[in-house]
C-alpha cells in the first residue's frame, strides 16, 4: 500500500518563519540551538507529509505552527531542569534577553508580536483562551524591560507622557 505523502510545496513557504519562531523558542546559551531548531522543523515538515493534504484544515499555518509548538514542549519537558531558562537571569542584547524569558510566555510572544497572530490565533495554537495568550504576552512584555532597559542604557525610545484622553490604545 502507497504511503499518502505531498510533495513539500505545500509547506515550503511556511519554512522561513517556522525557523524564525523555532530559533526564537530556543535557548541561545546552548550551543547546539540554531540545529535543534532546524531539526525541529524537520520534524514538523515531516510530521506535515505523513498526514497529507493541509488543505482539510481550515488554517493550514495555525497548524504547522501548533505542532511546532508542541515539538518544542516535548524538547523542553525532556531537557533538564537545570538547563531550561527561569526567566529570572537578565543577559545583554535582545536575542539573549529573549531566550531568559519563561517559555510559556516566550511562545505567546513570538507568535503575536514576531510571528504577526491575532490573540484568537495564538489561542488556537497554544490551546488557551484570548485572555491567556494576553496575559502571557503582557507578562513576556514585562520580563523583557528591564534587560532591555540595560541593555540599551537607559536609552530605550519611550512615548511622551500624554493625558490619558490623548493615549493611543493597541
Amino acid at each position: 500500500m502507497r504511503e499518502n505523502r505531498r510533495p513539500l510545496g505545500e509547506v515550503e513557504g511556511h519554512i522561513p518563519a517556522l525557523r524564525r519562531y523555532a530559533r526564537g523558542l530556543m535557548d541561545h546559551d546552548h550551543p547546539d540551538s540554531a540545529a535543534c531548531a532546524d531539526d525541529m522543523v524537520r520534524e514538523v515538515v515531516e510530521r506535515s507529509r505523513r498526514h497529507g493534504h493541509l488543505a482539510v484544515f481550515k488554517n493550514p499555518r495555525l497548524w504547522l505552527y501548533a505542532t511546532l509548538t508542541t515539538c518544542n514542549r516535548a524538547r523542553a519537558r525532556k531537557s533538564p531542569p537545570e538547563a531550561r531558562p527561569t526567566g529570572l537571569t537578565p543577559a545583554p542584547g535582545v536575542r539573549n534577553s529573549l531566550a531568559k524569558v519563561v517559555l510559556e510566555d516566550r511562545e505567546a510572544l513570538l507568535l503575536v508580536v514576531v510571528e504577526g497572530f491575532s490573540y484568537a490565533q495564538a489561542a488556537s495554537i497554544l490551546g488557551l483562551s484570548r485572555l491567556g495568550v494576553a496575559n502571557r504576552v503582557a507578562r513576556a512584555r514585562q520580563q523583557l524591560g528591564g534587560p532591555l532597559e540595560a541593555t540599551l542604557g537607559g536609552q530605550a525610545r519611550r512615548k511622551p507622557d500624554l493625558p490619558p484622553y490623548l493615549r493611543l490604545v493597541k
